[in-house]
């Protein structure tokens, strides 16, 4: 067995490699009795219900890409394309989890709407570009303008291509909870502030039925536990891959071996003590071999191609000085595991990144993720308060 660490925001940098030892399904000296369960026995109880709903989830997915997907519905005749609507997802490139999820949200109430998802471009570029490569499912907002006008859409249907906005950052002012969007008449809907999975799943909480039974289909039952699908997962799996680049450094690190079994995901601060990294990974090495991307040791393209400037202050703290593309192999490489995604944080059980490596790690194997189990922090708690949500 091998187990991949991941140290997302660390100084040191140790090598690659590691150590077997004896098996640790055996007791310590108590007669081969087990004290504790193993994966595959602590996700039994979701496994049936829950692989059943991803994978209705991703039969969705496929059928509202045969219709609203960008390879249809730009050889749609005029009177049908001017009559269609359009979610933007736009992010920066600032943290990829928080920035990933706005991509995403915006793909899921496309989806919830019946229209048709465009990733919005900075300077001509996609987010991440240099690290993600994207599926061709999507316009580009230039794709659309120039069908808009090309269909004539203006002066033969009298439909202007404006853009309806709408900020759940600002919970006094989003109509998230109480306007029906299916009924909004603009072409173009952004949802914007989404930087993490709640947004999405606020529909569910709708006052008018029909976004809630919109939410419902993709989401599952918000009373019942284990028939809530891996939507993002499935939605990543669909949209996103690593790019040639960051392939060929996760290909590296693996070296011709099988993928790793577990992943292991620890977020620490620049200002905290790395002893709770340095713990689990001596736990990790009496037991398993341990696999670790040392980016110093890669000579490939990317670590020369890519011209990065300095980093702000604030990322430094959070990310560390590690070069921006090391984040994207890392979790490329995390994502491949076989059986589990382990995630440790300061205040959170796991971070967004860490959320997403384990929904496409689902995604890829139908597994079940903890993060059915995740209880909110505090700030969470208060943050929902504020939209009016006990």
């Amino acid at each position: 067995m091998r187990k991949f660490v991941q140290g997302e925001s660390t100084n040191s940098s140790s090598g690659s490699g590691g150590v077997e030892s004896e098996d640790p399904t055996q007791s310590e000296g108590n007669s081969g009795k087990r004290s504790c369960a193993t994966v595959e026995e602590m996700g039994e109880v979701f496994r049936e219900v829950f692989w059943k709903e991803s994978l209705r989830v991703r039969k969705i997915i496929q059928n509202h890409l045969v219709l609203s997907g960008a390879s249809r519905v730009r050889d749609l005749p005029p009177e049908q394309f001017c009559r269609h609507g359009f979610v933007l997802g736009k992010s920066s490139e600032a943290g990829f989890g928080n920035e990933m999820y706005k991509v995403l949200t915006g793909a899921a109430l496309s989806i919830m709407l019946n229209h048709s998802l465009i990733i919005g471009q900075t300077r001509k570029k996609y987010p991440f570009e240099d690290y993600i490569s994207y599926s061709n499912i999507s316009f580009t907002l230039k794709e659309v303008k120039h069908l808009w006008r090309h269909n004539d859409c203006v002066s033969k249907y009298g439909r202007h291509l404006v853009m309806r906005t709408d900020d759940f950052g600002k919970p006094l002012e989003t109509s998230g909870l109480c306007s029906n969007w299916r009924e909004w008449k603009q072409p173009i809907i952004w949802f914007q502030g989404t930087t993490n999975a709640v947004a999405a799943q606020f529909f569910l909480k709708n006052i008018h039925s029909e976004m809630r039974n919109a939410a419902s289909c993709l989401f599952g039952d918000s009373e019942v536990l284990q028939s809530r699908p891996n939507v993002f997962g499935e939605l990543m799996r669909v949209l996103i891959s690593p790019s040639k680049d960051i392939e060929e450094a996760v290909n590296w690190v693996i070296g011709g071996k099988e993928d790793p079994d577990i992943t292991l995901h620890m977020r620490l601060l620049m200002n905290r003590s790395v002893r709770a990294v340095q713990a689990a990974l001596k736990c990790i090495r009496k037991a398993l071999q341990v696999l670790h991307f040392d980016y110093e040791l890669f000579k490939g393209k990317i670590s020369t191609d890519i011209n990065e400037s300095r980093s702000s202050e604030f990322r430094v703290k959070d990310w560390s000085p590690t070069p921006r593309w090391v984040a994207f192999v890392d979790f490329f490489l995390a994502s491949r595991a076989k059986y589990v995604v382990v995630s440790g944080a300061h205040r959170l059980v796991g971070t967004t990144y860490a959320q997403l490596i384990a929904a496409l790690v689902a995604a890829e194997s139908l597994a079940w993720w903890d993060g059915l189990w995740q209880s909110p922090i505090p700030r969470d708690i208060n943050r929902l308060a504020s939209y009016g949500v006990d």
